[in-house]
């Protein structure tokens, strides 16, 4: 009988295979075994995210090009010199449902579209002494990583899933398999998916943030680095880095006065060892995780 684990692997390497079919048998799984991280997640990518745009992940923004109407020449680009407005228009995070995404990648033969919200028309209306229509485009590749990138999870997760022994049956889990899912922690490969903005501190609210510290989250993410800093393709020299500052961390924490400032210094070093890692979804998730402590 098969297995929907692997079929999910089998579906996820197949570059025919459409998205919105990969996600629902990926709701089956997590379902059964009652994953709610990962189900929620699969509900906003089935759904969109337009009731939770705070939610939506950092790999569906992009970034297009300004254009406004001209009644010559149509369709022509704006110059804009103020960095601020430009990113405000022209980043954007899309928060809708991955179905209609997949759609238009095989159906738009050009640059797909973004309308610009009616208070950004305003202010370039206001800035060029006219009003003008104006719309942000941007590349089906854009929309097409957005695609890869759910496949890329699902294909990690459902790795990971077999590797501990839960590979199921036709439609079904054992209940060995769904207890041995209770062990694990399968949101860590959504991790990089939250949509949670990183905010630049001031030496204030990082003061506030490092008395703020919480020593359960830092050693719960510290074993979760250990387990996985195999996988993330560190060189020798930054895993030794990140060896040494994780002996200091559990110094710190089972002292009976730890120095929570000495824990960030050490949770600092750690994230920037993790931002020089390209092409991990678990060097993302990581990544995600320590910057959630750390702010």
């Amino acid at each position: 009988m098969s297995s929907l684990v692997l079929e999910l692997q089998i579906e996820a390497i197949d570059s025919k295979t459409k998205v919105i079919d990969l996600l629902r048998k990926s709701l089956v799984v997590a379902r059964k075994l009652e994953l709610q991280d990962f189900e929620e997640w699969i509900d906003q990518e089935l759904n969109g995210f337009k009731h939770f745009m705070h939610k939506v992940p950092k790999y569906r923004e992009v970034v297009g090009k300004i254009q406004y109407y001209n009644i010559v020449h149509g369709w022509w680009p704006v110059t804009i010199e103020d960095p601020k407005i430009l990113e405000l228009i022209t980043k954007t995070k899309i928060g809708q449902p991955l179905s209609e995404i997949e759609d238009l990648v095989t159906h738009t033969k050009d640059n797909l579209v973004i309308e610009v919200p009616m208070e950004l028309q305003n202010i370039l209306s206001k800035s060029l002494g006219e009003r003008l229509d104006f719309r942000v485009i941007f590349g089906k590749s854009q929309a097409q990583a957005i695609i890869d990138q759910v496949k890329n999870i699902i294909l990690e997760w459902s790795l990971k899933l077999e590797k501990d022994g839960i590979t199921g049956e036709g439609l079904s889990f054992s209940k060995q398999e769904k207890v041995e899912a209770t062990k694990h922690d399968y949101a860590f490969f959504l991790s990089n998916v939250g949509g949670v903005q990183i905010q630049q501190n001031s030496p204030n609210s990082q003061q506030y943030m490092t008395n703020n510290l919480n020593l359960s989250d830092v050693s719960s993410f510290i074993s979760t680095l250990k387990n996985h800093m195999h996988e993330i393709g560190l060189n020798d020299d930054s895993q030794m880095i990140l060896r040494n500052e994780i002996n200091q961390i559990h110094t710190q924490i089972q002292s009976s006065n730890p120095q929570k400032s000495l824990v960030k210094e050490s949770l600092l070093t750690i994230r920037n060892v993790l931002e020089g890692v390209t092409g991990s979804i678990i060097a993302s998730g990581l990544l995600h995780e320590v910057s959630k402590i750390i702010n």
